[in-house]
């Protein structure tokens, strides 16, 4: 059986909210979570990062959140999508752990409201992260940006949008990358029955219900999960991709996406390596004030971030 950190216990019993059966619920109580445990559980921004807001100009305008540690210097920059299954989260929710990563590693963080579903269906997250990766290398001057130091990255869902959006530019002639960061990334939509979906499956079926109901949401819009924009993990040339680090959490049905997707793009000749973290559940990893797990994790991001 899996073992859940004992200082999550708690907070998971107060946090529970059954399975999901409805997304716009869903995204309601995540966001009314994320409120409830920024400055307890989660961070905030620190002091020493400057946060401004700023919109990505188009036929659909994507709203963005940029976080510049304090000093002007040229630095490398995260392009960041948050969790949410697709279909919540926001850059508000991600504030603690961008402005962590932005102070810790110095770098600019450009976090992406990118469109969410139901009401805006693949691909249109995925244009939405490409789009801001494009736009970020064409306006690196004015954000104090190195363009030739550049990152991305994401969590959980966004992690998914992030390795796509690395696949399309490598394959399009987009924006060179250095590093892709991906944090309990969801990189599989099959079916296939990983290790860590039946031990989850069978351990937490809420949680992992849950999990698969946001993904069915996702591919209601007719998305093939075999589509490598939807799976990267299926993606049939991983070449020419960034270093890569993948962290994983253990009480997770996507914890084996991680250690695949590595060994896919050593196999393709990147540079990638995949850690599990004991305890953790998905969600939970940036716990920071809670976690000692947790605060590992987060160095481990600002220790990659710091190398580009």
């Amino acid at each position: 059986m899996l073992q859940i950190d004992p200082l999550l216990l708690p907070v998971l019993g107060q946090l529970s909210a059954g399975p999901v059966t409805d997304i716009t619920a869903f995204r309601a109580g995540e966001l009314a979570t994320a409120r409830q445990i920024e400055g307890t559980l989660t961070s905030r921004i620190p002091a020493s990062v400057r946060v401004r807001d700023a919109v990505i100009p188009g036929e659909h305008p994507i709203p963005i959140r940029i976080y510049t540690p304090e000093g002007d210097r040229v630095r490398a920059a995260l392009l960041f999508a948050h969790g949410g299954g697709w279909a919540s989260g926001s850059i508000e929710a991600a504030d603690g752990h961008c402005g962590d990563l932005a102070a810790g590693a110095d770098v600019v963080v450009v976090s992406v409201d990118y469109r969410l579903i139901p009401e805006h269906p693949f691909p249109a997250g995925l244009d939405d992260v490409s789009a801001a990766l494009g736009w970020l290398a064409e306006h690196a001057d004015e954000l104090g940006v190195d363009a030739a130091r550049l990152a991305i990255g994401g969590e959980s869902a966004g992690a998914n949008l992030a390795a796509a959006a690395a696949i399309q530019a490598v394959r399009t002639g987009g924006p060179e990358l250095r590093l892709q960061l991906f944090e309990v990334a969801v990189l599989d939509l099959t079916d296939t029955m990983t290790e860590s979906r039946r031990e989850v499956l069978e351990q937490m079926p809420d949680f992992a219900h849950s999990l698969e109901a946001v993904r069915d949401a996702y591919l209601a819009s007719g998305a093939d999960p075999h589509d490598p924009r939807v799976s990267p993990l299926l993606a049939p040339d991983l070449s020419g991709l960034p270093t890569t680090v993948l962290l994983a959490a253990e009480v997770d049905p996507v914890r084996d996406d991680s250690d695949a997707y590595a060994e896919r793009l050593r196999a393709a000749g990147v540079s990638a390596r995949s850690r599990t973290f004991a305890g953790i559940v998905h969600g939970t990893e940036t716990f920071t004030l809670l976690l000692p797990s947790a605060r590992e994790w987060l160095s481990e991001c600002v220790d990659a971030l710091r190398a580009i």
